[in-house]
């Protein structure tokens, strides 16, 4: 038997196994109701909404504990699981990760099971103290002998326990059983962390007859794969990789999709040979791409062993835009053909193949997907069956007549057999607490009242008028809240969308004056953050709530493509949430709104604005002709984050920065937060202008210790690093960014010459913008950014610079943004702020701003 041996990671993480595949077993409850307050579980997090569901589940599995499986074959390929049905073991291969992570989605209520071995050798015999964790149920066999039966449940919060292990020299079977109940996301992992001060074992994974030193080769080849860029909008898509071997081809094949089109099964593919001592192969032109943010899974097979990884990348071929028309009604029509054409595959699609004149047999196609996807009452059904009561009014009998009538009747079915909302029974995981999710329950609700007033919906046993009833109450009582306090996920690309897709099917749909005046109020708000909020219409800042794609795909962000619909700025893009109800409508945005987007030079932007729920969030914007900065001051700082991006510098869709504390190690974990986005712990931002201090102390008990940056060095015109110290140019603007805790650039794998990293729990980030109106050039602003007196004490937190134009800035810690002895303030505005639009002002006239 072969091995790969490795010494603990990190010196203290066990993460080499053979994993098996999971095993998935639909569960079916009696259904129940659901109550609680919308955005609540944002500050108290998901365990203020346990559903009763998982509750009867975790009592009948305590009941049940782990027993070891009928077969195991501890080999790449070997059986293990019950006789009937095993699983197949594969060598997970973890790319830094600390933990044996395979979480994912599942849209249905799922027990989902999976097994790891692994081998620990010793030099002696002795116990050997480790913390064990994961988030659902676990057991653990040590040479064959169960030593732990762990079963917290805690939805996707990683829950501790001891576990020592009294190991005997040599070779020691470790073999782990993990289970939990899926609920829409589920952070489906384990860890095993030594807690020993001597001398650890080591960990080995058998591989058969395979060549360990082969194997390692493949490894690290993979380990070196990246793209050129993280954007592609014309010319050759080139991948990296450094093959190690002498005399063989690296064969890499890329599979993978957009988010939705993966969930439909519609996948893309490619293929890269890398020759001996070749590290670059172009896999196409762009144009031959999909549009949008893909993830693709990277597989090279040695020795008969597959070793994959996640990779990401987006394309958005500019050769295949439309030239933008003139009026906003024009636009609206380019959208949904440029949808029909390039959408990814769901009902946004298929509306706009319907609007536009296209196949009716393929939109039916990709309708009667979404109604399937709608009967089971998936997660996110309300995104889709928002637009089933339109495409009956419009295309079925009553209308064009262009759908089967087998069709007519299964989207009847599904909108009369639906649950509309919480308190409505159900055994399902759909998602009811969050502004948007609310927003397009209600509003399904409505319409469907509206398509079928005398008919009784069945899950709540309601007549259509009552329906209708009920809804207008709930949705009054949501703009209530809204019409206070805006959008608790602020300014967040991946919700805006859907809040607008809420609201522009009311405006569009309703039979309601007054429910319709309320959404045209609400898009109008929607478009007003647009505005003040995006750059040249890319909607690129801090955030309420983001995900990787949001952060890497201002291209394809929806946002980006309703900016392009009301003012021909931003781009059209693959996604159509809250594009397709907005073109079938009559809206258009206020044309006073158009002056925000794009600052003229001379002049500057600034807004203080206060959001959500309890007012969640005090915001600050400042935006310029060359760059826009916004942060959320002073948000949770020490606290847990979640899907946060407290701070972000933008130039193009593609130069921007921000500083994160990633939330895992895994590049492109499944984590909330993740690598990029969100932060493991908040820091303390503050802002003026073109400045911000961000300050960070992480808790000891965090598994990642390090803070770091996104500046994609190949996105600017020019970059510069020097000490603790990277500067950047773009167009006429520049930006500066330091670090207490000393920069180091990755010049390795994925996110080689995208990302630096501070090593270090406790450190001081400086960030400055300017312009030429400021410094004449490049050089001349680094000379004075390096010039100016600087104080930091990284332990204390705090730092005091003397800025060449904006004068003495203090922060700290314990101490807000003083500008030339004046402290900034945040708070005390509404979700529009205090807006201004002026030219330059010097920091005495406007320290208070």
């Amino acid at each position: 038997m072969a091995y790969l041996k490795f010494p603990l990671f990190l010196g203290r993480y066990v993460n080499r196994w053979l994993v098996s595949g999971i095993a998935q077993t639909p569960v079916h409850f009696t259904p129940v109701t659901l109550h609680g307050d919308i955005n609540l579980w944002l500050k108290k997090g998901f365990s203020v909404h346990e559903n009763p569901c998982k509750t009867e589940f975790v009592r009948a599995r305590r009941a049940r504990p782990a027993a070891l499986p009928a077969v195991c074959e501890p080999v790449p390929g070997g059986r293990v699981g019950d006789g009937a049905s095993p699983q197949t073991f594969a060598v997970y291969w973890p790319f830094d990760d600390i933990s044996l992570d395979i979480s994912g989605g599942w849209d249905a209520p799922t027990h989902i099971r999976a097994w790891a071995y692994t081998e620990l050798w010793a030099d002696e015999d002795g116990p050997a103290p480790f913390l064990f964790t994961t988030c659902g149920g676990a057991a653990v066999w040590l040479n064959g002998e169960k030593v732990l039966e762990f079963t917290p449940f805690t939805r996707n919060i990683p829950a501790d326990t001891p576990l020592e292990l009294t190991l005997r020299k040599g070779r020691n079977s470790v073999l782990v059983f993990f289970d939990d109940l899926a609920e829409r996301d589920a952070a489906f992992l384990l860890r095993l962390c030594w807690q020993g001060t001597d001398a650890p074992p080591e960990q080995r994974v058998p591989v058969g007859a395979a060549n360990p030193t082969l194997l390692e080769q493949g490894e690290q080849a993979m380990r070196s794969l990246c793209f050129s860029r993280n954007h592609y909008a014309a010319g050759p898509v080139s991948l990296r990789c450094e093959n190690p071997f002498a005399q063989q081809t690296l064969h890499v094949t890329l599979e993978g999709a957009t988010e939705e089109n993966e969930q439909a099964g519609v996948l893309f593919t490619r293929t890269a040979d890398f020759a001996p001592g070749q590290t670059r192969a172009s896999l196409g032109d762009c144009a031959e791409f999909p549009f949008g943010f893909l993830l693709l899974q990277a597989t090279a097979v040695v020795e008969g062993i597959a070793i994959t990884r996640p990779i990401t990348v987006e394309t958005h071929a500019s050769a295949l835009l439309p030239h933008a028309a003139d009026t906003v009604a024009g636009r609206k029509r380019q959208a949904l053909e440029f949808l029909a054409r390039f959408g990814e595959q769901n009902t946004n699609r298929a509306v706009a193949l319907l609007a536009t004149g296209g196949s009716p047999d393929e939109a039916q196609r990709l309708i009667a997907a979404q109604v399937r996807f709608v009967d089971r009452r998936c997660d996110c059904s309300d995104f889709y069956l928002v637009y089933f009561p339109h495409i009956l009014r419009a295309w079925g009998a009553q209308g064009a007549g262009l759908l089967s009538p087998e069709l007519e009747r299964a989207m009847r079915a599904c909108i009369l057999n639906f649950r509309y909302w919480m308190d409505e029974p159900g055994d399902d995981v759909m998602w009811f607490y969050s502004e948007n999710h609310a927003l397009m329950f209600h509003t399904c609700q409505l319409l469907a009242g509206e398509l079928y007033p005398s008919e009784t919906f069945s899950n709540s046993g309601m007549t259509g008028v009552q329906m209708q009833q009920k809804a207008k109450g709930l949705l009054l009582e949501w703009f209530r809240g809204f019409l206070n306090e805006g959008f608790t996920e602020w300014n967040s690309s991946a919700y805006l969308p859907i809040d607008l897709l809420g609201l522009a099917s009311l405006y569009a749909w309703t039979q309601d004056g007054e429910l319709r005046a309320l959404a045209k109020r609400g898009m109008d708000y929607v478009f007003y953050l647009l505005a003040v909020h995006s750059r040249k219409g890319f909607f690129a800042g801090s955030s309420g709530r983001t995900y990787l794609k949001e952060q890497f795909g201002n291209w394809s962000n929806c946002t980006s493509f309703m900016s392009w619909i009301g003012y021909g700025c931003g781009t059209p893009g693959h996604a159509g949430k809250g594009v397709v109800s907005l073109c079938l409508s009559d809206y258009e945005p206020p044309r006073d709104y158009a002056a925000y987007f794009n600052v003229e030079p001379g002049f500057e932007l600034v807004c203080r604005s206060t959001h959500g729920y309890q007012k969640h969030v005090d915001l600050y914007t400042y935006k310029t002709s060359g760059y826009l900065m916004t942060s959320a001051a002073d948000f949770r700082p020490g606290k847990p984050g979640y899907q946060e991006n407290p701070l972000q510098l933008t130039f193009t869709p593609t130069a921007q920065l921000w500083i994160s504390h990633p939330g895992e190690r895994a590049l492109y974990g499944k984590g909330r937060p993740s690598y990029w986005a969100g932060n493991g712990t908040l820091p303390r931002v503050n802002q003026y202008k073109g400045f911000a201090t961000v300050f960070y102390d992480i808790a000891p008990e965090h598994p990642v210790d390090f803070t770091h940056l996104y500046l994609p060095t190949m996105e600017f015109y020019l970059c510069r690093v020097q000490g603790p110290w990277v500067f950047a140019q773009e167009g006429d603007a520049y930006c500066a960014v330091y670090c207490s805790a000393g920069l180091t650039a990755q010049r390795f794998g994925p996110n080689a010459e995208r990302e630096f990293i501070a090593p270090g729990r406790r450190c001081v980030w400086l960030v400055r913008a300017a312009q030429t109106d400021e410094f004449p050039s490049f050089a001349a602003f680094i000379t004075a950014m390096l010039a100016a007196p600087l104080e930091v004490d990284a332990q204390r937190l705090a730092c005091r610079f003397e800025d060449p134009v904006y004068g003495v800035l203090r922060s700290g810690w314990n101490e807000r943004l003083s500008v030339n002895g004046a402290a900034m303030e945040y708070g005390g505005s509404d979700q529009y702020g205090v807006l201004e639009l002026r030219e330059k002002q010097q920091p005495a006239a406007d320290a208070q701003a």
